[in-house]
C-alpha cells in the first residue's frame, strides 16, 4: 500500500513539474548582467523550436540544461544572471532561488518570490527583494536593508519612514503612475 501511495505521489509531483515547465518555457538565458542590459542573451530560442532551455527545477537541481540540436550544455545556476520566459517574464537567479523581476526600467528593482506552501491554517507569504540597478546586490526588501543601502540619503529614508508602516508595504505599486512607490520617493529625494 505504501508503494502505491508513493507512486501516485511521485506521478503527481512529476506531472505538475512538467506542466509548469511547458507553461513557463524559457526563451532567453543571460549569463551576465551585461547580456541582460544590452538585450544580447547567451541563448535565445524561438519558443516553438525544438531547441530548449531547461531550468531543472524538479528536486531543486542547481544547473540549467541547454539542448541545441544534437548538443547539450549544462551551466550552474549560481554562475548565471537570469532568464526570460516565452511570455516575457524576467527572472534572476539568487541564492538558490528564482526571483521574478517586476520592474526592469526603474532604479530600485523589485523582485518577488512566492514562499513555500504554508502550514494548514496559515496564509501564503510572498517574499520581496530589491537591488539598486541591474547589477546591484539583491537583498530582502525590508526597512533595515533599505536604511543600510541608502545610508547617505536622509531625505529618502525619512520619506520611507513616513510613507510605509510595514515591510510588506514597501512593495506598493502605483497603478496610475505604473511605478513602485519606492522609486517615486527616491526621485523626490534626489530632487531635494
Amino acid at each position: 500500500m505504501k508503494t502505491l501511495v508513493y507512486s501516485v505521489f511521485m506521478f503527481c509531483v512529476f506531472s505538475v513539474n512538467l506542466f509548469a515547465q511547458k507553461r513557463n518555457r524559457v526563451k532567453m538565458l543571460y549569463k551576465t548582467e551585461t547580456e541582460f542590459s544590452t538585450g544580447s542573451p547567451a541563448f535565445d530560442f524561438d519558443c516553438k523550436s525544438k531547441n530548449r532551455i531547461l531550468l531543472n527545477s524538479f528536486l531543486f537541481n542547481s544547473y540549467v540544461t541547454i539542448k541545441k540540436g544534437d548538443s547539450t550544455y549544462k551551466f550552474l545556476k549560481k554562475n548565471l544572471y537570469g532568464y526570460q520566459t516565452c511570455n516575457g517574464q524576467l527572472y534572476r537567479f539568487f541564492d538558490k532561488k528564482e526571483l521574478l523581476l517586476l520592474n526592469s526600467n526603474e532604479q530600485i528593482l523589485v523582485y518577488r518570490r512566492l514562499g513555500a506552501r504554508p502550514l494548514s491554517g496559515r496564509t501564503n507569504v510572498t517574499n520581496y527583494y530589491f537591488s539598486v540597478g541591474k547589477n546591484g546586490k539583491i537583498l530582502k526588501l525590508t526597512f533595515k536593508n533599505l536604511k543600510e543601502t541608502f545610508v547617505g540619503n536622509k531625505v529618502f529614508l525619512g520619506l520611507i519612514e513616513s510613507g510605509f508602516k510595514y515591510n510588506t508595504d514597501l512593495a506598493f505599486f502605483d497603478e496610475k503612475v505604473k511605478k513602485y512607490k519606492l522609486n517615486m520617493l527616491l526621485e523626490v529625494s534626489n530632487d531635494k
